[in-house]
């Protein structure tokens, strides 16, 4: 059996042991980057999660929804009329947004001049309002619409509250109906009468005579419509005291012209009107001038 030189043996093994030096002295490749970029994915899962779990809490939580609204400064307008007037009612409170919130609801309730809404986590709402005030009281055909100085219209309630309001009863319309806008004119007219005839609470309005009242006696003022209303009180005034002193009992008495006021007289013999009269005279005297 032949044996191998150990000259040849020895080259071998010096060979080998060069090779695993030269191995070992070789750079190993860093893997921490691949270790924090697991981490970093973990970590993101995990956010994620939480952001999940938290969109999910803040959805399905009944506590964010608008159930309930407290309400102030409202007296003669429900409160669960305003609330829902907001259209909040069963909304998520991210989704509520305040300013539609308060026009939505001057729109759905006119009795309202204005309106502010607030709201805070989770779903507390409060709105604070402030109502229209009437000052007269329209009524046509059985219905009553109040109107505030604005000449605006709005549903008139029930209520226990002590309102200083003229009556208007339009005798041939038109119909008011909540929400619009009264003839400013005719509500200046009255407003301006009203103050200086605190004693009349109740006028007639038509297209022939404006505004008119009855006298305690029980003939009717025609008062007309105008920016001169003050005058025409005092001309009334002036020709009620020339009447009472002459102790004349007129059919009526038309100011709708102050300068030229007159009023009618009954006739005495009513059997004996012709044809086409009228039961009062015409024409009368004219009154006396308010100087």
């Amino acid at each position: 059996m032949k044996t191998r030189p150990q000259a040849k043996r020895r080259y071998r093994r010096y060979q080998a042991a060069t090779l695993a030096g030269r191995l070992e002295n070789v750079a190993r490749p860093r893997l921490d980057w691949v270790a924090g970029l697991a981490n970093s994915r973990v970590i993101a899962g995990g956010l994620l999660a939480v952001v999940v779990a938290a969109a999910l809490w803040l959805s399905l939580d009944a506590s964010f929804y608008i159930t309930r609204m407290r309400v102030l400064g409202n007296s003669r307008t429900p409160a669960q009329e305003i609330a829902e007037g907001t259209g909040l009612v069963g909304l998520h409170i991210f989704w509520a947004n305040m300013a539609e919130a308060e026009r939505t609801l001057l729109h759905n309730a006119p009795s309202l001049k204005s309106a502010q809404i607030t709201c805070r986590l989770p779903a507390v709402c409060t709105i604070t309002v402030e109502e229209r005030v009437p000052v007269i009281a329209w009524k046509y055909g059985g219905a009553v619409t109040w109107i505030d100085a604005d000449s605006a219209t709005f549903a008139a309630r029930p209520t226990a509250e002590a309102l200083d309001v003229v009556t208007i009863e339009a005798v041939q319309g038109p119909a008011l109906f909540p929400g619009r806008q009264a003839d400013p004119k005719v509500v200046q007219a009255a407003l301006a009468v009203a103050q200086l005839l605190p004693e009349v609470k109740t006028y007639r309005y038509s297209g022939a005579h404006g505004l008119e009242f009855t006298d305690p006696r029980g003939f009717p003022v025609y008062l007309g419509l105008g920016e001169d209303m003050a005058d025409r009180v005092m001309v009334w005034q002036a020709l009620r005291a020339d009447l009472n002193a002459r102790n004349i009992q007129p059919a009526y008495v038309d100011i709708q012209y102050p300068l030229a006021p007159f009023y009618g007289t009954p006739r005495a013999d009513t059997d004996k009107i012709e044809d086409g009269a009228s039961d009062a005279d015409v024409t009368s005297d004219a009154a006396p001038s308010a100087d």
